[in-house]
């Protein structure tokens, strides 16, 4: 019998707070998965937001491969296949739990279990975890069977179960958080007969945290989370006509909070890395594509999975489907993937590392500088969507780990070796030619703005 898979997203989930010496959240759970599994500890998505990032997961291919973004957000186009359709033939049922606006994009099968939408304001903790457990206790689920998760308790805003709100669950709330969700997780896995069955967890992307502690000075620029959700629900009640001075009201409130934090930390000696992560807000219309918002986890536990396996070679998420495909025996066209098979683990040495394709996300009620780019182990380069002279940026990962100084300007020769590779992967493919459609743009883009992608 092929094995039931459980494919879990953790929206907004840094590599560096899933496993290392970085994190200070309490995870016994995720540890135990990490120790009695396979974890690829430098897995690069590939993009720094939701919709882009699961047409790559979803897919194997590169996001401006799949139709879903043409000059706005579109359906999934039609022709290119899903880890779902690979996964029918062989008889797989499907159930989810995904929020409201993963309907809009058409990505998605239908799925068996009623209750597989959710509002983003849902968390494990206000009904959402219940639910899951409940669906994984009925032991009514069709074998085999494709479970997939998506949470959204670790995305902006951010709201800590009082339960642990407490230093000894994480320095921040984003870590307060992660201690809550590994909780969860320990309810989740002894509901899982993983003789059968086979655990996926990774994130669409990171996230910066905007708390730090400097020579015992602590910086705490993280979220009112009931108070965004408050002015959340009372700005998505106002009427569309007055939408444009909303926008305008809006956009000057984030400025003038930057500027403030600006003048907050102007007196301490802070280094690049510190000052982005305290300065990022979620609508600033200068994007980058630093490892914070890429590299993310990557857990495969259970039926034939090797035991107590850290990898530490660079891999990407469209990696995942190709390798899912292998542990269900399930024929997979590599020559329209941009994807691999990670498994079985070959040695690490002679593993050949592939580039990985990243580009920004833009924002939707204005127009943003964005970015594209390639990540390798030892060199991240991007610059402007439009141009390959605007805002050029190229770090030696190898040297620099916090990304701190761009070295483009007196590398040229690198710079142009790594664009030369992004350009083999802009132009050598069928691309796929997105159908814009103003009704499903709108639809698609109102859903976002619930989430804050404005």
């Amino acid at each position: 019998m092929n094995s039931n898979i459980i494919f879990l997203i953790i929206d907004s989930f840094r590599s560096d707070k899933f496993f290392g010496l970085k994190k200070t959240s309490t995870t016994p759970n995720i540890d135990y998965l990490i120790k009695n599994g396979t974890y690829f500890s430098e897995a690069i998505t590939s993009s720094d937001a939701t919709i882009l990032s699961w047409s790559s997961i979803y897919t194997g291919r590169f996001p401006f491969k799949t139709g879903i973004r043409s000059s706005r957000f579109n359906k999934l186009d039609q022709d290119i296949p899903t880890i779902f359709d690979y996964l029918t033939k062989n008889n797989y049922a499907f159930y989810s739990f995904t929020p409201t606006f993963s309907e809009t994009i058409g990505l998605f099968p239908n799925f068996k279990n009623e209750n597989n939408i959710y509002d983003f304001t849902e968390t494990l903790d206000s009904g959402l975890g219940d639910k899951i457990l409940s669906l994984l206790s009925s032991k009514k689920m069709q074998s085999p069977w494709f479970l997939n998760i998506h949470l959204l308790d670790l995305h902006y805003p951010l709201l800590v179960p009082s339960v642990f709100d407490d230093e000894q669950f994480g320095f921040s709330k984003y870590e307060r958080i992660i201690s809550f969700i590994d909780d969860w997780i320990g309810k989740f896995i002894k509901k899982i007969d993983f003789e059968n069955t086979i655990l996926v967890v990774t994130s669409d992307h990171g996230t910066n945290i905007r708390k730090l502690k400097k020579n015992k000075q602590i910086f705490d620029f993280e979220d009112d989370g009931i108070n965004e959700i408050r002015k959340k629900r009372l700005t998505n009640k106002i009427p569309t006509v007055f939408k444009p001075i909303k926008d305008k009201i809006f956009f000057s409130i984030e400025s003038r909070k930057k500027i403030q934090k600006s003048t907050k930390i102007s007196n301490y000696e802070l280094t690049p890395y510190e000052k982005r992560s305290l300065l990022s807000g979620h609508y600033s219309i200068d994007h980058d594509l630093f490892d914070e918002k890429l590299r993310v986890p990557l857990l495969f536990y259970g039926k034939n999975i090797d035991k107590d396996k850290i990898f530490s070679k660079q891999v990407r998420l469209v990696d995942i489907l190709p390798t899912i495909c292998y542990l269900t025996d399930i024929s997979f066209d590599y020559n329209n993937s941009d994807g691999k098979n990670l498994l079985p683990l070959k040695n690490e040495e002679i593993f050949q590392e592939s580039p990985a394709y990243i580009e920004s996300n833009p924002l939707i009620d204005k127009k943003s500088n964005d970015v594209i780019g390639i990540r390798t182990s030892k060199f991240k380069y991007f610059r402007d969507s439009e141009s390959q002279n605007e805002r050029i940026h190229l770090f030696d990962l190898s040297n620099d780990y916090y990304e701190e100084h761009n070295i483009a300007s007196t590398n040229k020769t690198k710079v142009l070796e790594m664009e030369n590779i992004l350009q083999d992967f802009l132009n050598n493919f069928n691309k796929a030619k997105p159908k814009n459609d103003d009704l499903t743009s709108d639809e698609i883009e109102n859903e976002l703005r619930k989430m804050g992608y404005v």
